[in-house]
């Protein structure tokens, strides 16, 4: 057992290492957009992409689908040919259900509907940044840092689906490469455009835009070695409209369930901004931090999705339930390890992200809300990870719903007389709750020791 239990551990750290390293380069960005704009004397920099990029994030994430259903169909179908291999010996043939047609799908799916929010933003915007009230003089430089964004929505997509192909396959590696090198690319042009050329809002945006398609470029450059999704000759099989469905039934959970999600952030990101840009920022900030916490324990999710979707396909279920043991005890730990950094050196951390006065004062007011946050949202993120895995997205869906509209808008609308409090304390219920009812999902699937998934896979 113990050489056992000593192979997994090693098979997630193989997978979780890399994902982590490749998830803390998106919050460091983040954080790289938040300090250089923190820094130019003025909340307003800082609060238009804030309002900016948690919109865009609300249209791009809302398709996060294409990465998650794509991780989830290849992994099982990984594990399912794995399986089929080791019992009738490896097989060259590349039928529509290999992980190959499901990566061509992907993109075809992907650049469809990046082409389509592409030209869709210019309609919605005006409408968006009403709902947000924002100021008068953020207003117009987050419009713009949008109008610039949007153009890159097929590239952001397309590199989705590549990304879940990659963890999917377990090329964590490559999946790692593509992620550092955009986001390398990303802070290095921040600190152009940003400081040395004084562009400001539009400078992130602009930085953003091009690193993205020099991403996507990678991307396919990197898929084309790994992969079959390039021939055009299994392209005619891989198109047939049957083919589709087994990705449609997954995505449309995942889509419904990242949609409710990006609400509340979307959703808290505007109360906090009806307190003033001061509180815009301040909150910016804290979710900067706890975010970075969040794409660390996405390691472990990363492991989760590739390893239980493996273990899915190839029917192995005592291996499924020991991965999902062992992260919880891997993302446990680091989750409390993040808290207590938070906790003893949180206030001189905030200070690195702003010289504006106000903005560190109010920061520094509600950073032990990050510090609860961080540690009980852990079981949240690897949840997740075991659903998409395992393709139970539905369960993903209806423990959003529950989050959102029974447990988060309520608490918020109790707590208004409490203020940002209030608010912290809506966002932090939100988080434990998405963490039990799927925590909860999991032990109700392997009652009396029954194998806990009996689909096929499809």
């Amino acid at each position: 057992m113990r050489t056992t239990i000593r192979g997994h551990n090693q098979k997630i750290w193989a997978i979780a290492w890399p994902m982590m390293l490749s998830s803390v380069s998106v919050p460091l960005l983040g954080l790289v957009d938040t300090a250089l704009l923190g820094h130019l004397g003025s909340a307003q920099f800082l609060g238009a992409v804030a309002i900016g990029a948690n919109i865009i994030g609300l249209m791009y994430w809302s398709f996060g689908f294409l990465r998650m259903g794509t991780t989830s169909l290849a992994a099982r179908q990984h594990g399912a040919e794995m399986h089929l291999n080791e019992e009738n010996g490896p097989s060259q043939a590349k039928d529509a259900r290999s992980a190959d047609g499901i990566l061509f799908r992907a993109l075809v799916l992907a650049a469809i509907l990046g082409s389509s929010v592409c030209l869709t933003v210019p309609l919605l915007v005006d409408a968006v940044l009403l709902w947000m009230h924002s100021s008068a003089k953020v207003t117009p430089l987050a419009y713009e840092y949008i109008d610039i964004r949007r153009l890159s929505a097929p590239a952001v997509f397309m590199t989705f689906a590549i990304s879940g192909w990659l963890i999917g396959t377990q090329r964590t590696r490559s999946a790692l490469a593509l992620v550092l090198t955009t986001n390398s690319v990303n802070i290095v042009l921040d600190i152009i455009f940003i400081k040395l050329l004084g562009l400001e809002s539009a400078g992130a945006a602009w930085a953003t835009l091009i690193a993205e398609f020099m991403g996507l470029m990678l991307g396919l450059y990197l898929v084309s070695h790994h992969s079959q999704a390039g021939k055009p000759s299994l392209w005619r099989g891989w198109l047939r409209l049957s083919h589709f469905q087994s990705m449609l039934s997954v995505n449309y959970h995942l889509l419904i369930r990242t949609v409710l999600l990006l609400f509340v952030f979307n959703f808290f990101t505007a109360q906090g901004s009806t307190m003033g840009d001061e509180t815009l920022a301040a909150n910016a900030i804290l979710l900067q931090l706890i975010l970075l916490t969040a794409f660390v324990l996405d390691g472990f999710s990363f492991a989760a999705e590739a390893l239980c979707g493996e273990a899915y396909g190839g029917k192995q279920w005592i291996t499924l339930a020991t991965i999902v043991k062992l992260c919880s005890y891997w993302s446990a730990g680091t989750a409390l390890g993040f808290g207590i950094a938070y906790a003893l050196f949180g206030e001189a951390i905030i200070a690195l992200f702003s010289n504006v006065d106000s903005v560190i004062d109010i920061a520094q007011q509600y950073h032990w809300w990050m510090v609860g946050i961080t540690v009980s949202g852990c079981a949240a993120y690897l949840m997740d990870g075991v659903c998409i895995g395992i393709g139970k997205t539905r369960a993903m869906h209806y423990s959003m719903w529950f989050a959102t509209v029974i447990i988060f808008l309520p608490a918020w609308w109790l707590g208004r007389a409490w203020g940002n409090h209030g608010l912290w304390l809506a966002f932090a219920m939100f988080t434990l709750a998405r963490g039990f009812t799927l925590a909860a999902y999991w032990q109700g699937l392997r009652i009396g020791g029954a194998p806990p998934l009996n689909n096929r896979v499809k």
